[in-house]
């Protein structure tokens, strides 16, 4: 009992030093202001805990999609340190980022069959993970059909929950059902480990389980309400079968909004909409504003809590907002985007 004990403060404590590594505000105030992929590079090389992945690659030539899959696998080795550390992988909730990045991988495969472009499956995927999977990702790199992914993971708990869905005359399939059912599983799949935590613990990781699925809803139902004009009845269809803090009545009445500004009016009222505006954030930029405080709870979680599941959690999704920040800027600085505006991007 005592050494289940230390190999989990001393999780707890690895957690936090990697995370006191991360890339500061400084930083990204350097980051943005650079001219170049290249001069970005450099920085990351020379000032940031990227500075060993990238110690090989040379700044002054390295293309922008190189660059983002190394940061993606830093990432992912990141994680692989963490659950490697006194062998917490072997519990099944640990694995939470391994069934993620499957899903991600299928979905990219759906992506490219619907156009057409199963030529470059293979620039999408990981090959770095291949082996911690439950399917070969060499194989299913070389699909070009629907079916033949569907064959390919037939022996896998992902072909059971896709078994349904059909193509159409173009040989093409409903990619936000497939992207639905498949979220839904990953988020009952991590609430049945949960379940077997100590209850406390079980409790504090469930709790930020559920904070992600709320605020996810809210960003996809806004969305389908300010871009596409979307019903109730569709939007619902599309949503994650989970109730946090939102209750069933609460995103029925969110949902219903006619239009993106009564959308906004009915969610500020609800828990999320106070935390934002007391957070001092402006409401009317929702999506972005949402994921700050995703962000926020993220961060008192890591800091807070003594539960290496709930750190180790809390640290990849901390870790995941510092790679969609990177990739961000890479982005912005290589179209020209002014400093200021991407900066206007960047949460920390």
């Amino acid at each position: 009992m005592n050494i289940t004990h230390r190999s989990y403060n001393a999780t707890v404590a690895k957690v936090r030093a990697m995370y006191g590594k991360r890339v500061s505000a400084s930083d990204y105030s350097e980051l943005v202001n650079k001219q170049s992929v290249s001069e970005i590079a450099d920085y990351l090389k020379k000032n940031t805990h990227y500075s060993e992945i990238l110690s090989s690659v040379d700044v002054n030539t390295v293309h922008r999609g190189f660059l983002e899959s190394l940061l993606r696998r830093f990432n992912f080795e990141m994680y692989l340190k963490i659950t490697g550390f006194e062998r917490i992988s072997k519990q099944e909730f640990y694995n939470f980022k391994i069934v993620n990045a499957e899903i991600d991988v299928i979905l990219s495969c759906i992506r490219h069959i619907n156009a057409n472009s199963e030529d470059r499956i293979i620039n999408d995927i990981p090959i770095y993970i291949n082996g911690m999977t439950h399917f070969d990702l060499i194989e299913i790199a070389k699909v070009h059909s629907f079916e033949e992914m569907l064959a390919l993971l037939k022996k896998t708990p992902y072909a059971d929950v896709l078994k349904d869905e059909h193509t159409d005359s173009n040989g093409k399939v409903d990619y936000s059902s497939c992207e639905v059912k498949l979220r839904t599983m990953y988020f009952n799949r991590l609430e049945n480990y949960v379940s077997r935590l100590a209850p406390q613990e079980a409790d504090m990781v469930n709790s930020m389980i559920l904070i992600d699925i709320d605020l996810i809803n809210v960003i996809n139902a806004y969305r389908m309400t300010a871009f596409f004009g979307e019903d109730e009845k569709t939007i619902k269809e599309m949503m994650f079968p989970f109730c946090g803090r939102l209750s069933e009545k609460k995103q029925t009445e969110i949902y219903s909004a006619p239009d993106a500004e009564e959308f906004i009016k009915r969610f500020s009222k609800t828990y999320y909409g106070r935390q934002i505006s007391d957070s001092g954030y402006d409401m009317n930029n929702l999506e972005d504003n949402a994921n700050r405080l995703r962000f926020k709870y993220a961060k008192l979680a890591l800091k807070t809590s003594s539960k290496a599941s709930a750190s180790v959690y809390a640290f990849t999704y901390l870790m995941g907002v510092e790679l969609k920040n990177l990739i961000c800027i890479i982005e912005g600085v290589r179209y020209g985007i002014p400093a200021k505006e991407i900066e206007k991007l960047i949460i920390i």
